[in-house]
């Protein structure tokens, strides 16, 4: 069969989903940059007590001030 010329070869195709897979990659870091981004808002929200902490000790401070 000398008609094998005329097809793609297989490295050519390689090469194209070789690139495919890089921009998946690309894809997945913006997203994961904005995962962590998302986790960090939620940390702070979770395990940062000074708002609290400071509401609750200008209340105190505004009940004994109020008792005097």
């Amino acid at each position: 069969m000398s008609g094998g010329g005329t097809e793609t070869p297989v490295g050519c195709e390689t090469a194209q989903g070789g690139g495919s897979k890089k921009r998946d990659s690309l894809g997945t870091a913006g997203s994961a940059h904005l995962i962590i981004k998302d986790l960090g808002e939620i940390h702070s929200r979770l395990l940062d007590h000074r708002p609290v902490i400071q509401g609750e000790t200008r209340y105190f401070v505004k009940e004994f001030e109020n008792e005097i």
